[in-house]
């Protein structure tokens, strides 16, 4: 993943596992490895309860969530456990990446894969 700050600079997140399972199991994500310098917000968030591994995709039509008194994929469709502490399709201006020690407002974000 690539994000870019309000800043305008660029930092990158990278996956040596990154899967997404099928639409019976809800799209769930396996993410491990990471290297880069924005910040491990998929695995290490500050709250274990935010981690994005093992969640299933919600999206504002496919509440898969784990906060029973919220909808977090309203915000955006992203790998949801209690609203997260990464979502790079809130929209502009509203997209997050954050960890204990960085946060980002997140200007822009590319997700690139590669096939092996």
């Amino acid at each position: 993943m690539q994000i870019q700050r309000n800043t305008t600079l660029w930092y990158w997140a990278e996956y040596s596992t990154f899967s997404i399972s099928d639409e019976v199991a809800k799209y769930q994500l396996t993410v491990d490895g990471y290297s880069g310098d924005a910040g491990d917000a998929m695995r290490k968030a500050q709250l274990a309860r935010l981690d994005a591994d093992g969640k299933m995709f919600s999206a504002d039509d496919s509440d898969n969530d784990e906060c029973p008194i919220c909808h977090c994929g309203s915000l955006g469709g992203w790998w949801f456990a209690w609203c997260s502490a990464s979502c790079l399709n809130h929209g502009v201006g509203d997209s997050i990446w954050t960890t204990g020690d960085t946060y980002f407002d997140v200007k822009a974000s590319r997700m690139l894969v590669r096939v092996d």
